[in-house]
C-alpha cells in the first residue's frame, strides 16, 4: 500500500542525523490530483531511503494504468539512488516530466550529464520550470508516418 502523506510541502518533516546534531528534512512523497492527472509531490531529502515510497506510488498508479508528473520543487537533496527511484515512475516509453525541479535536482542531472551518465534531458522552454527526463538507452516512440510519405528517422 502506498504512503501519502499529508505534510504541507512547504513545512518538511525533519530527522536527527546523529553526526554532528544536525538535522535534515525527511523524504516526503505525496500523491495528489491535478486536473484529473496524478501528481507525485516530493519534499525533503531523496535519496535510497525514499525509493520504497517511490516504489509504492508507482505500483499504485501502474495498477491503474497511471503515469504521474513529479513536482520537485521541494526537494532539498537528491543522490544517484533517489534519481533511480523517481524514474522508475516513467512512462513505458521511458520518459517522466518533472516541473520546477529545484537547484539539487538539476546540480545532480548537471553533474551526470558532465560524466556521461543519467538520463537523457529534453525541454521546450526554461529548465527551471520543467525538464523531461528520458531513460539511457530507451528509444524515443516512433513518430507517425504522414500518408504518401516514409515515417522520420
Amino acid at each position: 500500500m502506498a504512503h501519502l502523506d499529508s505534510t504541507p510541502p512547504d513545512r518538511p518533516r525533519s530527522l536527527p542525523t546523529g553526526a554532528g546534531g544536525g538535522r535534515v528534512a525527511a523524504p516526503t512523497v505525496v500523491l495528489r490530483w491535478s486536473a484529473g492527472r496524478p501528481v507525485v509531490v516530493l519534499s525533503g531529502e531523496v535519496d535510497v531511503s525514499a525509493a520504497a515510497q517511490l516504489r509504492s506510488v508507482h505500483g499504485l498508479l501502474d495498477r491503474h494504468g497511471q503515469r504521474a508528473t513529479v513536482e520537485a520543487a521541494g526537494v532539498t537533496f537528491v543522490d544517484v539512488a533517489g534519481l533511480r527511484a523517481l524514474l522508475e515512475l516513467a512512462s513505458p516509453a521511458g520518459s517522466l516530466l518533472v516541473v520546477h525541479p529545484s537547484a539539487a535536482v538539476l546540480r545532480l542531472l548537471d553533474l551526470l550529464r558532465c560524466s556521461g551518465l543519467g538520463p537523457q534531458e529534453l525541454r521546450a522552454g526554461p529548465r527551471e520550470e520543467a525538464v523531461l527526463l528520458r531513460e539511457p538507452g530507451v528509444a524515443a516512440p516512433p513518430t507517425p508516418s504522414t500518408p504518401g510519405r516514409p515515417a522520420a528517422r
